[in-house]
């Protein structure tokens, strides 16, 4: 066991290294599939047959009956095979179903918001999940959302293109055809290494990482939110994590930022007659942002837009953006005014931060 499991760590290591050492967009998947192939490439040269790989738990065992995804609909025999008493009971269950998806989508797409240099469509990707799990529970499926780790993992090797998720949707869909157990093709220490190497990968981000990027309440939530899941569970310890946050919205976050768009405003500095009269002509042009209070992540989409519209209406080509009482801002907020700021360079407009 604990050969297999340092097998395991060891190429979860190995992948790392590849994955951010080597910069070639090829590395990583070359050594994933030629991993497998080199492992029965071993056994061969030195004697061992599959059935004494599989008793001694380097490859499983084959589904002595293996059956095609699409005969589970058999199960439902027309409509007669479904225990139709039963879906009262099921009722609160599908509605803590529900909010848990919808939860974990929104945290989903902000986390890969964070990867992804373009403004993502928040409505769009929800409304795309959304038709998503209709589907497929209308045809037998489960629910679910993005694969995270995948998305990130694509991403980060620069892989952009649209064909990658054609090729992953219809490689799946040609598994869920074939009765054929794809895992017994795949030795243990690979699946273990691929499965650590992706949890290694996110908990850098997540737990190390981050420590830079969000404030010192903002990682003891995140922190206390992992081990709490760790000791009690997913469902236990994300509802834990949504309350403690609450509390810690109520006692830190509890004044709402108030902004004022103050166009055409006057400069207090000494300039010369011509400056000034410089100055009055582009006046109209000028718009200065005063942030107020604490920007917190509740309201940090909404002021973005709002800004980005009351600035694109004024048609100004210079902004200052006044942080002077600003008394905090939260990662959130920051990513937005981030994105709101590029959104207006990309317009030709100037941007300055004061304060």
């Amino acid at each position: 066991l604990w050969s297999k499991l340092g097998l395991s760590l060891v190429f979860a290591l190995f992948l790392f290294c590849v994955a951010y050492r080597v910069e070639h967009v090829a590395a990583l998947p070359t050594v994933l599939v030629a991993t497998p192939i080199f492992f029965f490439i071993v056994l061969w040269i030195a004697g061992v047959s599959l059935e004494e790989a599989q008793d001694g738990g380097w490859i499983p065992r084959p589904d002595p009956d293996p059956a095609a995804g699409w005969e589970c609909f058999h199960l439902y025999n027309g409509f007669q095979g479904i225990a139709w008493h039963t879906l009262p009971q099921q009722i609160p269950k599908i509605v803590g179903l529900v909010c848990v998806v919808a939860f974990g989508s929104v945290l989903d797409i902000a986390a890969i918001q964070t990867e992804q240099p373009q403004p993502l469509d928040f409505d769009g990707e929800l409304r795309m999940i959304g038709v998503s799990n209709i589907a497929s529970g209308f045809s037998g499926g489960f629910t679910g959302s993005y694969i995270f780790s995948q998305t990130i993992f694509s991403q980060r090797q620069r892989v952009t293109s649209s064909s990658n998720g054609w090729v992953v949707a219809i490689a799946e869909f040609l598994l869920f055809l074939m009765p054929v157990d794809v895992l017994q093709f795949f030795p243990g220490f690979y699946i273990g290494g691929v499965m650590a190497f992706f949890g290694i990968d996110i908990m850098l981000d997540w737990l190390m990482h981050s420590r830079k990027k969000v404030s010192l309440p903002e990682y003891g939530l995140l922190l206390l939110t992992f081990f709490l899941v760790m000791f009690w569970g997913v469902i236990e310890g994300c509802a834990a994590g949504v309350a403690a946050s609450a509390v810690v919205f109520i006692v830190v976050y509890g004044t709402t930022p108030v902004v004022d768009v103050r166009p055409g405003v006057c400069s207090t500095a000494m300039r010369s007659i011509e400056e000034r009269a410089a100055l009055m002509k582009l006046r109209q042009q000028i718009v200065c942002l005063e942030l107020k209070g604490y920007l917190f992540f509740g309201a940090a989409l909404q002021v973005s837009e709002k800004l980005l519209r009351e600035v694109r209406g004024l048609g100004a080509r210079w902004v200052v953006v006044d942080f002077t009482q600003v008394a905090g801002v939260d990662s959130t907020s920051a990513r937005a005014l981030a994105k709101l700021v590029a959104t207006l360079r990309s317009d030709d407009v100037r941007i300055t931060l004061s304060g």
